[in-house]
């Protein structure tokens, strides 16, 4: 399955990078591989994730983000955002 990125999700997990490289030497290693496994996770199954308003929503194991994406007409996946439980509900559902 084709994956795309929405350009905002790089500022997404550059804010979290920062903040897990700064808290724990080595986390954020950890959290990189979390997130890579929750979109090859995505990629091999786009419809796993329950759909609400159009953007499906795949937790991480480890750590407190999800990853918001629309599975577009053509079958590809684009991931709108990379957003932390406590950013407020709407971050990231508004990207195309």
């Amino acid at each position: 399955m084709k994956v795309e990125f929405h350009p905002l999700t790089a500022d997404d997990f550059n804010q979290a990078a920062d903040f897990y490289e700064n808290k724990q030497p080595g986390i954020l290693k950890v959290f990189r591989a979390d997130l890579l496994r929750a979109i090859d996770l995505i990629a091999v199954n786009p419809l796993l994730f329950a759909e609400v308003n159009g953007v499906r929503r795949a937790l991480l194991r480890q750590f407190p983000y999800s990853v918001l994406y629309r599975v577009l007409k053509d079958g590809t996946v684009r991931v709108l955002a990379i957003r932390h439980h406590r950013r407020h509900p709407d971050h990231g559902g508004e990207r195309r």
